[in-house]
């Protein structure tokens, strides 16, 4: 890991905030700009201030008085943001990532979480036979079936939400290397993993398999709940939760048997009534753990799709078609997530023995966004009036 050390004011204000993240961005990616009015922290002013405010590079430099102009900061990343470069801006957001993890989540073993994320994707139709295609197929969901997909491994430490790795995600890529790749940052950051935590994107025949081979590695994988009368549907009767083998089959892959724990639990209707749910999780090499404490565990894991929907608060948007450019966004929305929670620990900790704490309520990631977004507005001057030439005001 970099020794590379940000600045740090003595107070958690706005510009030392922006400071902070300009110089995590400008050391771990090697975007830059040499323009006579756009210098590379420019260029990372208006991208932070675009993922803070979750809009276009176009609205944020028609709102600035002395930022670039929005073609000359979409020429800068068109001419460095090539397909080419994807994997190039992955191992930069990784090393940007692990930058800002501390200390002492090496010391104990920890639980990791394995997600695929995605995220929708409306442009118009892409060859999925060109390798710079980076759409990837999917189930239908807010209004498509078409998403830019990554995959990221995350550390849950109590309410601690660190991500520590992440993977963009090719169509032809395979889900096993995506998987080993991860689990092998996981253990190049040092970080002892007790459990992993899979979602149900992982459930599949070659996956399982991979895992059941690995005697070192813990894992829980949820399992999707398919058929109507057969299949893993078949499995979920009964009126208590139970352990069970189960034989999972496809004509490409063959047969594989692994474990099975099927949770019966019961969810509350508004009307005060209940409802039974069933859960299916896959235990490959899991040991010492009771049903109660699978369905436990595993639900800590939902606390990854609440820092997906935290991070949708600092994601820029774009309608450009370049893959590169998506993939920033994304990486730039995890790598705020995590310096967010490091100024936690930087400026915020509660002083006393027992468990490390930190004031996390007064300092929200909209209060991070805002930050961001007023100390770049002090250095450009937001436009606060119009008044186009040639134009005289109507007389009412």
């Amino acid at each position: 890991m970099s020794n590379f050390a940000p600045p740090r004011s003595d107070k958690l204000t706005d510009r030392g905030t922006l400071d902070f993240t300009i110089a995590i961005l400008s050391h771990y990616f090697d975007l830059s700009a040499d323009g006579d009015v756009c210098q590379t922290p420019d260029l990372w002013r208006v991208l932070v201030t675009v993922a803070a405010r979750r809009t276009y590079i176009e609205t944020i430099c028609n709102d600035l008085h002395d930022a670039p102009d929005s073609n000359t900061v979409r020429g800068y990343l068109k001419a460095q943001l090539t397909p080419k470069r994807i994997r190039a801006v992955q191992r930069q957001s990784n090393r940007a990532l692990a930058s800002q993890l501390p200390a002492w989540l090496h010391e104990h073993p920890k639980d990791i979480a394995i997600d695929l994320h995605d995220e929708p994707y409306y442009g118009k139709d892409d060859d999925p036979d060109d390798p710079a295609c980076w759409v990837c197929r999917g189930e239908a969901r807010d209004g498509t079936t078409r998403f830019y997909r990554c995959a990221t491994a995350y550390v849950m430490h109590r309410d601690i939400r660190f991500t520590l790795a992440v993977e963009f995600v090719h169509p032809a890529d395979d889900l096993v290397q995506i998987l080993k790749r991860l689990i092998r940052r996981v253990k190049a950051l040092k970080i002892k993993a007790r459990r992993y935590f899979l979602d149900k994107g992982f459930c599949g025949i070659p996956t399982l398999r991979w895992l059941q081979a690995q005697p070192d590695l813990a894992v829980i994988v949820a399992v999707t709940i398919r058929g109507k009368t057969g299949g893993t549907r078949a499995l979920c009767q009964g009126r208590s939760s139970y352990l069970t083998d189960y034989t999972f089959r496809s004509e490409a892959n063959g047969e594989l048997t692994v474990p099975l724990a099927v949770v019966r639990t019961r969810r509350r209707r508004r009307n005060g009534s209940y409802t039974v749910d069933w859960l299916i999780y896959a235990l490959l090499n899991v040991t010492g753990v009771s049903l109660r404490q699978v369905r436990k565990l595993y639900r800590r894991r939902f606390g990854v799709e609440s820092s997906y929907r935290l991070l949708e608060q600092v994601r820029g948007h774009t309608t450009a078609r370049n893959a590169a450019l998506r993939f920033l966004w994304m990486a730039l929305a995890l790598l705020m997530g995590n310096i967010w929670i490091a100024l936690h620990w930087i400026y915020l900790r509660r002083p006393g023995s027992g468990p490390r704490r930190v004031a996390r309520r007064h300092f929200t990631l909209t209060q991070l966004a805002l930050f961001l977004g007023r100390a770049v507005e002090a250095i450009y001057r937001a436009i606060s009036t119009v008044d186009p030439p040639n134009v005289k005001p109507a007389v009412l």
